[in-house]
Parts: structure tokens; C-alpha cells; sequence
């Protein structure tokens, strides 16, 4: 009898034991996030003009990654698998919660289409104006205690209190060089959330010796985004960019790659299936990305036949390509025009066709 009870206590604490390790595997909160392949889809859609060229039988697909909330089961499978990295919650979101993170990553997106409509008309020597709409807080620092709760990311810097709009970045500066550094606190008119506030910030920080590459750090940011509205001198090239809840910086250069095409006659892609990713400036120059290995995993599924990586990716996106054994060609580059250039050697190399540098 008290051997039978033993086995049942025995079997009892086994059960429980499993029971509670599937929990923790399943169900317990952790405290990563994983990478994952996400999606190459066509950039087409998300791109219109008011009088755009005819869609051509190539594609530029716009490729982002996943970014998941794993269990621990998942962390485990993830830590084996080559086409997924394993992070730290805190390194990626940096203090903010994950609403405030993907609120970032809209402003952030949003500022880039603003960059990449520029570029395009920049790059086809079209006249346009632009007014600036707002000045947007894009990223917060978290080096500075004191700046916590000041500003935060979303939050759009309307002008001192009682005092008129900021109409630029350069206009802004222009006035908070004007305010007494010795005064104790100024008070800055903004909008959140689509309503109006006041955040009284240190004066000792503006004044001026207020320069522009200290500006963001004013306002306890790392990061302040102009968003414009570009008015095209022949309003039948105003171009319109919607890419739904697709957030961050990288799709800039294959918005302006798709922004050139539906502004000039003829099929940029030539025919083929290409993928492109990376930041952009106003004035074409291509910058680094992050995912860029999940990224080249989904664009090589979906088929792509050339991807256009920022040159600061290219090692690490030419290896995976190798470990993956893919026939999609992968090429870095720095701005719009060098891109371009590859588009069309690419286009020509495999029709066999021998082109001049661009």
C-alpha cells in the first residue's frame, strides 16, 4: 500500500513537473523577440500618380521582415534555425512598449516616403515645392533620465507657446536660438495623440549656441522627421504613397524606384522581378538596413531575380544568398543613379546585351 501510494505521489509530481515545463514553453512571457522572412510584395500598388505611365510586366517587390513575440518554444526552435535571429526585447524596442514602437516605426515610414517622392523628382530633374506639414519627434534617446516623459516619439513640435508655427526644421531652430538660455523653462505648443499640449522643457538648452546637429538632443530625441507635402510643377506627376501598416525607413529606395517608373515611358524592371531595400535621402544616397538576411531569404521564395541591397549590407546579404544557393542575383549600392545602372546591366546582361556605365 505504501509503495502504491509512493508510485501515485511519484507520477503525481512527474505530471505536474511536465504540466508546468509545457506552460513555461508555451505560455510564459519571455523576454526576446525573433526575426523572421516576412514579405516581398509588389510595390505597385502602393504607388499612384495622377497621370502615371502604363504598368510594365516586371515587378519591384517592397520586402520587410517579421518581427514576432515568441514563447520559449519558439526561442529554442528559432535559435536553430539559419533564417531567423533571436534579440533581446530591450535592445529592440529600447524602452518603449511595443505601441510606441510600431507608433515610431509610422513616423519613421512616413518621413520616408517623403524622402523617396523627393529623390525621384530630384533624380528626373522635375521642378517641385514642398511645405512642410510638421515636425514630428521620430526617435526618442534613452540615454538622459531627465528627458523621461518629456517628448515622446509621434509627437509633433507646433511651436514655443503663444508664439507662431514652426514652418521648417531650419525655421525652428532660427527660433529657439532666440529664447533666453538664462530663463528658467520654455514652453513648447505640441500635438499628440491628434490633440493640442504644452511641454515645458529647460531653456539652458536652446539660445544661441543651439546648432543643428544639437537640435534633437534639445528635445530629448535622436531623431526629428519633416513631413512635407511635395507639389510637383506639372500636377499630373503628383505622386501619392500608401503603404498600410508597413512601418520603418527601408522601403525608401524601391518607393523611389517605383516613383521614377510611373514617371517616365517604358518598364524600368525590363521585364524582370526585382527586389529592393534600403533608406533614403532627399538626395538619392542609399543607407543601411536592418533584417537584411530574413530579407533576402523571402525575396529569394517569392522569386526574385536581382535584389538591390545598400552596399552596407551587400557582405552579409551576398553570404546568405550563397548559404541559401539562390539564382537571385544580390548587388549593393549607394545612391539612386547607382542603382538604376545595376537595374539596367542586369536587364542587359541577361538579354546578352552589352551596356556603357551610367
Amino acid at each position: 500500500m505504501d509503495r502504491q501510494v509512493s508510485d501515485l505521489k511519484r507520477i503525481a509530481l512527474v505530471a505536474v513537473a511536465t504540466a508546468a515545463a509545457m506552460w513555461i514553453l508555451l505560455y510564459a512571457p519571455t523576454p526576446y523577440v525573433v526575426y523572421e522572412p516576412g514579405i516581398a510584395t509588389p510595390v505597385a500598388p502602393m504607388v499612384t500618380a495622377e497621370q502615371g505611365d502604363a504598368e510594365g510586366e516586371g515587378t519591384f517587390l517592397l520586402t520587410a521582415v517579421k518581427l514576432s513575440d515568441p514563447n520559449f518554444f519558439d526561442v529554442l526552435r528559432s535559435a536553430w534555425d539559419k533564417d531567423e535571429d533571436v534579440m533581446m526585447k530591450k535592445e529592440v524596442f529600447r524602452g518603449y512598449t511595443q505601441q510606441q514602437y510600431q507608433d515610431r516605426l509610422s513616423v519613421i515610414m512616413e518621413g520616408s516616403q517623403n524622402n523617396a517622392v523627393e529623390a525621384a523628382y530630384r533624380y528626373l530633374e522635375l521642378p517641385f515645392a514642398f511645405k512642410v506639414q510638421a515636425i514630428v519627434v521620430s526617435d526618442i534617446s534613452v540615454k538622459a533620465e531627465e528627458d523621461a516623459g518629456l517628448f515622446q516619439a509621434g509627437d509633433k513640435l507646433v511651436g514655443l507657446a503663444g508664439g507662431p508655427r514652426f514652418e521648417s526644421t531650419a525655421d525652428m531652430l532660427d527660433k529657439l536660438r532666440r529664447v533666453d538660455a538664462g530663463s528658467h523653462v520654455a514652453t513648447i505648443d505640441i500635438e499628440r495623440d491628434g490633440a493640442l499640449a504644452q511641454v515645458e522643457m529647460d531653456a539652458a538648452r536652446l539660445g544661441p549656441n543651439l546648432t543643428e546637429d544639437r537640435l534633437p538632443a534639445a528635445f530629448g530625441a535622436s531623431g526629428l522627421t519633416e513631413l512635407r507635402s511635395l507639389e510637383p510643377g506639372d500636377a499630373r506627376k503628383r505622386l501619392a504613397i500608401k503603404a498600410g501598416d508597413i512601418g520603418g525607413p527601408s522601403a525608401g529606395l524601391v518607393f523611389a524606384l517605383q516613383s521614377i517608373d510611373l514617371l517616365t515611358v517604358g518598364d524600368l524592371t525590363g521585364g524582370s522581378r526585382i527586389a529592393a531595400t534600403g533608406t533614403i535621402t532627399p538626395d538619392g544616397k542609399v543607407g543601411p538596413i536592418g533584417g537584411i538576411k530574413q530579407k533576402v531569404v523571402i525575396t529569394s521564395r517569392e522569386g526574385a531575380q536581382l535584389f538591390l541591397v545598400p552596399e552596407g549590407n551587400y557582405k552579409e546579404a551576398k553570404a546568405k544568398a550563397k548559404q541559401l544557393g539562390t539564382a537571385m542575383e544580390v548587388v549593393g549600392v549607394t545612391n539612386l543613379k547607382d542603382a538604376l545602372g545595376k537595374i539596367k546591366q542586369f536587364n542587359a546582361s541577361t538579354r546578352g546585351v552589352a551596356v556603357g556605365n551610367s
